[in-house]
């Protein structure tokens, strides 16, 4: 059944580059409630993740060394995400504690705030500490008294806590203080220099590309003098036209008090817009986040390289088989199918021959490859690889928790038995053997959306997000799993991270 939108409300979708018929689409989702992937088991090392030695990795690093040039590549880094969570635990604190009257001891007693303590155990070793400390001096006593650090919270909140994460400094050396996307550019040097450049792309907030802009342009005149590399940024934001309408309890637009719509962002998956606006060959996707200090960049340039050696390896091998079956040349299908099986684990029906067999080899093999690593599960939140059955097809696929309906014991027991966690350090290889680029909505799929549970005010709404970048908006894609080391992964979810060895200066 269509809901019935005013003339206003259609030209409010229109401004936002919305046609009625694709709100008419989420509502109809919204009826039917979320979809689950239905997991066959958990994704391990010899069952659909590789696992290196130090040899093979070597290998893998001189592949990507030598025949890197040979592609056009560029960082993909979504940075749309504002800090607002990782200082949670200090905005509670701030809500709830009344200076006048109480001691520190008896709030944390009470409140038993495990963060809180930590932050104020190392606050010293935070890399705003000095600054935020010189700009209190003339309000109260430097001191470790209460008073002292509860406006030392007040000012760090002001300051940062309404910034997106990527502004946010994460790392204090000697001579600077670096935040996260510019500690990013550093760490670009050491693996995505092709002839002296670097091509990274953020994606970022509204209205915020003029604050990167001027935040990193001290890192990239320090780059480009001290190594000689010209770093090319580029930006954009989630677009507009990916929002979805919320919606009340009973599934019919949620209305404010003025009768407007609410349109919202529908998530990190929106951002298949953005990567496939890309022109380049390769693409290296991470999170702004899982960085660490500089010490630690060749280690984990090294990983980044192996996992684009292991791509690379594979794509040669993968555009000769397409232009062989394409091209009708002597091709053993013996040989290709046991490529598809056993390195890219696409399974080949048993009634399948002759032409019918070739038109499914070309049709498998000619989509966009990812090959991801995966470090193993140390109670991390977050999705994890398994193997997936869709339509009686088993596919291997990066799963995250609201993926997996929690109400199947069998299912939650299958996902708790995951062995590794996806960090989201990714290359992606996105044209085809002719240098075509592929059209990346083609390989999304659409059913996989989910429905989470949001507010506006007291009031209980829902919201639609699309499926997620490297969950369903990647579910069609060739997909190989690679083993990386634990201390590759170095996220920064909540402001106390950042005391954690990877991200001191020693």
């Amino acid at each position: 059944m269509r809901y019935a939108f005013s003339d206003e409300d259609k030209k409010f979708f229109t401004a936002h580059g919305i046609s009625e018929e694709e709100i008419q689409r989420q509502l109809e989702l919204y009826q039917r409630g979320s979809t689950y992937v239905f997991l066959e088991r958990a994704a391990t090392i010899g069952d659909g993740i590789q696992q290196y030695d130090e040899k093979k990795t070597d290998h893998y690093v001189a592949v990507f060394d030598k025949k890197m040039t040979a592609y056009s590549l560029i960082r993909f880094i979504p940075a749309s995400g504002m800090a607002t969570r990782m200082f949670k635990f200090l905005h509670y604190f701030i809500s709830k504690y009344k200076p006048s009257n109480e001691t520190l001891r008896s709030y944390l007693n009470r409140e038993k705030t495990y963060k809180l303590g930590v932050f104020f155990g190392g606050i010293e070793k935070f890399p705003f500490f000095k600054s935020i400390r010189n700009t209190i001096r003339n309000q109260v006593k430097e001191d470790l008294s209460i008073d002292y650090r509860y406006t030392f919270i007040q000012k760090l909140l002001h300051q940062f806590s309404t910034k997106p994460k990527a502004l946010i400094p994460f790392h204090r050396y000697t001579s600077d203080i670096r935040t996260a996307a510019e500690e990013q550019l550093y760490l670009s040097k050491e693996f995505a220099k092709i002839n002296q450049e670097i091509r990274i792309h953020f994606t970022v907030p509204p209205q915020t590309q003029d604050a990167f802009t001027r935040t990193l342009a001290p890192a990239i005149e320090q780059i480009e003098g001290l190594y000689t590399v010209k770093t090319k940024l580029d930006f954009s934001e989630q677009k507009k036209s990916t929002d979805t309408i919320a919606v009340q309890a009973d599934n019919t637009p949620y209305r404010d008090n003025s009768g407007a719509l609410l349109l919202r962002a529908a998530g990190h998956g929106a951002l298949i817009e953005n990567l496939n606006n890309l022109d380049e060959q390769l693409v290296f996707l991470s999170n702004i986040d899982n960085i660490s200090t500089e010490k630690h960049h060749q280690q984990t340039a090294r990983y980044k390289k192996m996992l684009a050696g292991v791509l690379i390896s594979h794509l040669e091998q993968i555009y000769q088989y397409c232009h062989a079956l394409a091209e009708n040349e002597e091709v053993d299908l013996i040989e290709v199918s046991s490529f598809m099986k056993g390195q890219l684990h696409i399974a080949i029906p048993e009634d399948l021959s002759g032409e019918g067999l070739i038109a499914y080899m070309q049709q498998k093999l000619n989509r966009p490859l990812r090959v991801c690593g995966m470090v193993k599960n140390e109670g991390e939140p977050g999705g994890g690889p398994f193997w997936v059955e869709k339509n009686g097809i088993s596919s291997l696929q990066i799963v995250e928790s609201a993926q997996v309906d929690s109400t199947n014991k069998e299912q939650e027991k299958k996902f708790k038995k995951g062995t590794h966690f996806n960090p989201v350090d990714i290359v992606c290889a996105t044209h085809d053997y002719k240098g075509n680029k592929y059209d990346l909505h083609k390989f999304v799929d659409h059913g996989s959306y989910f429905i989470a549970n949001k507010s506006v005010g007291d009031t209980k709404i829902k919201a639609l997000e699309r499926p997620g970048l490297w969950n369903g908006a990647m579910a069609d894609w060739n997909t190989i799993f690679v083993e990386i080391p634990l201390r590759t992964f170095n996220p920064v979810k909540n402001l106390n991270d950042l005391l954690r060895p990877m991200h001191q200066p020693n």
